[in-house]
């Protein structure tokens, strides 16, 4: 576990400095929304919208860029640890808030399984076989 950890942060160091905001602005993007699935929120507050919007472009960019070349993601690796990284606490998200009887129905709810389809879309799409 300490080896994958030194190496999340050696990637991360290793990303030029836009690409490293965009993962930390992404990264709180989506503490927020995860939180607004449990919280009983404004699902329509203009904040959370355009944070939820950040969020899946964020998101979006990184996850995408292993189709058109990207010189600030030189490393696929950085790719690959933020989609595991997302993938999971969606999934988690997704599981409790099933367990605890949230209404999926909700704006937050609906991003975060968008951003799990994505996650795990693009780790799959980087399987080699």
């Amino acid at each position: 576990m300490k080896q994958f950890i030194n190496k999340i942060i050696r990637t991360y160091r290793s990303s030029c400095l836009c690409t490293k905001s965009l993962i930390l602005i992404g990264m709180f993007g989506m503490v927020h929304t995860v939180m607004n699935v449990f919280l009983d929120s404004n699902q329509i507050c203009p904040n959370d919208v355009a944070i939820r919007s950040v969020m899946g472009s964020i998101f979006g960019f990184i996850f995408g860029s292993q189709v058109t070349e990207n010189s600030n993601i030189k490393s696929k690796n950085v790719q690959a640890i933020t989609a595991v990284i997302v993938a999971f606490a969606c999934l988690f998200t997704l599981m409790i808030g099933d367990w605890v009887l949230v209404d999926q129905e909700l704006a937050p709810s609906v991003e975060i399984r968008n951003l799990l389809f994505s996650a795990v879309g693009f780790l799959l799409s980087r399987v080699k076989r």
